[in-house]
């Protein structure tokens, strides 16, 4: 058996290696000795390839007309066969495959021929079949099998998307277990998924039953609302609590869930002025719940900046050997003509390096206002670092080339890192800004731990 896989796999492997060397006189020799030795199916398909490659082949197309109509002749008749003794459907599909193979010789420019009554005897299995499909799916439409009637009706759309009203029918019995597990998934609380769900509805029709209302009902009964309290500073560095907090609504305002509704510290904050309450620290149970009512949320967020450090660097220079480049004019003894010679004298550059770095330290809390429970509590520490080297040179570097322990260094790669660094950046960040950079990494890992944690609250 491996062996006649292995010469099977041989030959197919030799039929493309040779369909691709040989060019069209060569296809159609083969196809006339095919047609010779009675291989009407081969022969065809080789006078199809010569004309693949040359189409003004006219024994090809001669040769392609003859054996390919007989082929088709062959297909029709197992048309008729399974017409008159066979099955509606095994007909259709078999009068599918004549067509096709007629289609793909078309290709080629020559046109093979289909009998009319062929074709109305076909359009007679087609109805024919067609109408059992329709019943068929409509019985199982109302006995509830929406997978196996979706199928029937597909099939009938792949046919004939026309025939009555078979599109959409097929269309319900796609829609309709969607619809009835999206309000499953409502009754059990579950209304992400069937949000999803109805959307997904909505999206095949626009009016199908109540989805689009049950859609904006589980959004409306289902949302989450996190309130964010002003938060704390235990530094000695003033403004580090309101920074924290903007870059924190910032981030949460941009998570795109749905059901999360963020209410920012101004607007919580003054209906707790307005109560005379005052929030910080833990949260407990009576107060959350108090809190919770007042301002419409389900959580508050609290932050503290714990730690906060910040490192001023002190620009440090250093002398550098090099040479420079310089052209002095050489006589040529042979020709007696002068030409200009590249020469190296050494000089020195100067190098710079600076620092700054920022260490913050930021801890926040998710607090349930049902319970009163910490939901989600995370210290994140970022250490932010920015440096500048570069290099200083009284002339044009682009003459300078750096020395190495044995002098001069023609070296390509070293003469690049040299010219960059006389290109280096001399900004240093501010540690203001290296500060700001680290409550925004902050607020982005917070801003991925609440999506994440909005997926179990809201399922």
């Amino acid at each position: 058996m491996l062996r006649t896989f292995c010469s099977i796999m041989l030959a197919v492997c030799l039929s493309v290696a040779l369909t691709g060397c040989h060019g069209s006189k060569y296809f159609t020799k083969v196809g006339a000795k095919q047609e010779a030795a009675g291989l009407t199916p081969e022969a065809a398909e080789s006078y199809y390839t010569a004309l693949l490659k040359k189409r003004s082949n006219v024994d090809a197309q001669i040769g392609l007309k003859k054996n390919g109509q007989l082929f088709l002749n062959s297909l029709l008749n197992d048309f008729a066969k399974q017409k008159n003794f066979g099955s509606n459907k095994d007909a259709v599909y078999a009068y599918y495959k004549a067509v096709d193979y007629k289609n793909k010789i078309q290709n080629s420019g020559v046109t093979l021929q289909i009998a009319e009554f062929y074709e109305q005897d076909y359009t007679t299995c087609k109805n024919a079949y067609l109408t059992q499909l329709y019943e068929e799916g409509t019985t199982l439409l109302e006995a509830q099998k929406f997978a196996d009637a979706e199928k029937k009706f597909a099939e009938i759309k792949k046919i004939d998307p026309e025939f009555k009203d078979a599109e959409e029918l097929g269309d319900i019995a796609y829609l309709e277990p969607l619809y009835n597990q999206a309000k499953s998934e409502m009754e059990l609380k579950h209304y992400r998924a069937a949000h999803d769900l109805f959307a997904k509805v909505i999206q095949k029709r626009a009016v199908f039953k109540d989805a689009a209302l049950l859609k904006k009902s589980c959004l409306s009964i289902g949302t989450y609302t996190i309130a964010i309290l002003p938060f704390e500073n235990a530094t000695s560095t003033t403004g580090l609590d309101a920074r924290a907090a903007a870059y924190t609504l910032e981030a949460l305002t941009k998570i795109n869930d749905p059901f999360l509704r963020i209410v920012d510290r101004e607007h919580t904050e003054a209906i707790l002025q307005e109560q005379k309450l005052q929030l910080s620290g833990i949260v407990d149970q009576n107060t959350a719940v108090v809190v919770g009512e007042l301002v419409g949320a389900q959580a508050l967020l609290t932050g503290t900046v714990l730690n906060y450090s910040e490192s001023r660097g002190t620009m440090r220079s250093k002398q550098r050997d090099a040479y420079v480049e310089y052209k002095e004019k050489v006589l040529n003894k042979e020709d007696g003509k002068y030409y200009m010679q590249s020469k190296y004298r050494p000089t020195t550059y100067t190098e710079y390096y600076n620092t700054n770095s920022t260490n913050v330290s930021f801890q926040y809390k998710l607090i349930s206002l049902k319970t009163g429970e910490i939901i989600k509590t995370e210290i994140i520490d970022k250490e932010i670092n920015d440096e500048v080297l570069f290099g200083r040179f009284d002339g044009d570097f682009n003459r300078l080339f750096p020395a190495s322990q044995g002098g001069l260094n023609l070296n390509g790669q070293d003469k690049r890192a040299l010219n960059g660094l006389m290109q280096g950046r001399q900004e240093l960040k501010s540690t203001t800004d290296l500060s700001n950079d680290a409550f925004n990494q902050i607020s982005t890992k917070m801003q991925s731990e609440i999506s994440s944690v909005m997926k179990n609250l809201v399922q």
